[in-house]
Formats: structure tokens, sequence, C-alpha cells
């Protein structure tokens, strides 16, 4: 992908080891001999950090087109599967042979349609596991309730403006 950052040689390097998914340990041993102020480097790291993400964005959209694509494709193997069957069922030619290929319809194993949930007892449905309510418990161990088997915690990250 190409970069809309200016990367110095150094910092080059860090992404191209990145981004071709380079040995660790190489890019480790980079990382550590880049010898620039913090500022410097920050700076760098920032550059190399754009620069990926911007390929991410470009690896975004290309997904989001290629699911379109095999949308697509599904739909439209799905439509000429349909009309295949329906055509042979209308003919009542419901099983033949070619020199590529063998067609017949046959039945698909029995599923279950739901027609009203209200009717089916008790017997057939699955109980669910409580499952934890973390949003409201940190709301009110922030307002100082305790509760037992949780604590608050706090992690710290790194923000670029």
């Amino acid at each position: 992908m190409s970069t809309l950052f200016n990367l110095k040689d150094d910092y080059k390097q860090v992404y191209d080891l990145i981004a071709e998914q380079g040995d660790e340990q190489v890019l480790n041993d980079t990382l550590a001999s880049i010898n620039d102020a913090l500022e410097d480097k920050a700076d760098g790291y920032v550059a190399v950090i754009k620069s990926l993400e911007s390929d991410n964005a470009a690896i975004d959209e290309e997904i989001k087109r290629l699911q379109q694509r095999k949308t697509t494709n599904k739909n439209g193997i799905d439509r000429l599967k349909e009309t295949l069957k329906e055509t042979m069922e209308s003919t009542g030619k419901t099983k033949f042979k070619t020199a590529l290929n063998s067609y017949n319809i046959q039945n698909n194993p029995p599923s279950l349609n739901v027609l009203d949930e209200k009717l089916i007892p008790k017997d057939y449905w699955i109980s669910q596991a409580p499952k934890l309510n973390k949003k409201d418990a940190l709301a009110e161990l922030k307002e100082g309730k305790e509760i037992p088997g949780v604590e608050v915690k706090q992690t710290r990250s790194l923000r670029v403006r």
C-alpha cells in the first residue's frame, strides 16, 4: 500500500517490517537501533502508525468490496439453482445425466417450522445462563457500592493528537 506520510529511512524500514509481516526479532532490533531523541522517535512512530492506519482503511474498503461481490455471487448462484429446480419440476424431468454432470431433485431432511412460539410447551425451550451486566455493575462500583467478586480496573493508553 502506498503511504500518505513522509517516513525517514529508519521508520520506513519499521513500516516495511510491520506491513510485510517481517521477522519480529528484526523489527525489535530495528526499533532498538533508532537513536533519535524521544520527541523525534515519537513523531517517527506516529508517522508509521498513521501509514499503517491508512493501509488498514484501504484494506477495510477492499474487504467491503469483496464481501459485496461475494453476496452478489451467492445471490446469483441461488437464483440459478432455484430456476433450474423449478424448470426441472415443471417439465417432470427431475433426474437426468449429461456428459458433464448428473442432476436430480431430492427431499431435504425434515426441519422445524415455528408457527407460534407462545403455544410451544416449556419443555422445548433451552434456559440461558445468567449474563453479568458489566455496565450497571461498573456504575454502582463508581458510586461507592461494594460488589463481591469484582473491582474497578483502570488501564492506560497512548493518545496522540
